[in-house]
């Protein structure tokens, strides 16, 4: 009987080992990085998959006109990169992936390159409607108005006229907009090249322009943001992507003062969170 026993116990080992073998965890899978890469230090930042949720039972029911897009809206998902979806980089040219390269690493080692709005100047577009702060929306004749809470940013869209013909650059540019059917139509230009497409990183010229196309979705309670970009300095070719914002009439935009003891003011062009 001895004899049996160095065997039954090593059998009843590799039971054991195979058992707990098979109830082991899987492993996460890997976070995303940039264009697939091996590189850890080209990971990306995971996004926030529900910014707001929708509005409480109660609140007050959006208005049934396809055209009335006032009140606050809030996005529902943010995400860093601005790509055609999720962790895919926008359609950049080699010279310009190169630089997005430099920045994530950069992000990653702790020493984020400082950009506009660490200096707590304007988001730029379209990063700035991926911002994850409410945006209360006021329509006049002749104007629809975006009041970002973000570093209060405003976007100012002129309906039913033209860009000037001379345009000085700036951070959010020029907007013009027009109604196809309950389709609010924007189009942007003259941005100046100090921001950022995304929170990548990723670079734009000032010939990048935007075309948005916004509209009423679900009984009126989402906004649709259908934003294509094209600039043929930095990209190989236009690109489009979707945002959607909740309709949150319980919300009311807070102050935001970047310049007030500003956590992440940049030194010698890094930026340092204190």
């Amino acid at each position: 009987m001895s004899k049996n026993v160095p065997f039954i116990t090593a059998a009843a080992t590799v039971l054991f080992c195979c058992a707990a073998q098979a109830q082991a965890p899987a492993q996460a899978p890997r976070p995303l990085r940039l264009n697939n890469s091996d590189d850890p230090l080209l990971t990306l930042t995971p996004p926030i998959g529900r910014v707001a949720a929708d509005a409480p039972p109660g609140s007050a029911p959006p208005s049934a006109n396809p055209r009335d897009l006032e009140g606050v809206w809030w996005i529902s998902r943010f995400e860093y990169m601005l790509g055609a979806a999720p962790g895919i980089a926008p359609p950049l040219k080699p010279e310009y992936m190169r630089i997005l390269e430099r920045r994530i690493r950069a992000k990653n080692r702790g020493t984020p390159e400082a950009d506009a709005s660490t200096d707590c100047r304007p988001h730029g577009m379209p990063r700035l409607m991926e911002s994850p702060y409410p945006i209360r929306i006021v329509q006049t004749p002749g104007q629809v108005t975006l009041m970002h809470e973000v570093a209060h940013n405003i976007r100012r869209i002129y309906l039913d006229v033209p860009h000037p013909e001379k345009l000085r650059p700036s951070y959010l540019g020029n907007s013009v907009g027009k109604w196809e059917g309950d389709t609010l139509v924007i189009d942007t230009t003259g941005l100046n090249d100090k921001t950022y497409i995304d929170d990548e990183g990723s670079t734009h010229s000032t010939q990048i322009h935007l075309v948005e196309r916004i509209r009423k979705i679900k009984e009126g309670r989402e906004l649709e943001d259908v934003i294509t970009v094209t600039d043929p300095v930095t990209l190989t070719e236009p690109y489009s992507f979707t945002r959607t914002y909740k309709w949150r009439p319980d919300v009311k935009p807070a102050e935001y003062v970047c310049e007030e003891n500003n956590r992440n003011a940049p030194e010698n062009g890094v930026t340092v969170a204190k």
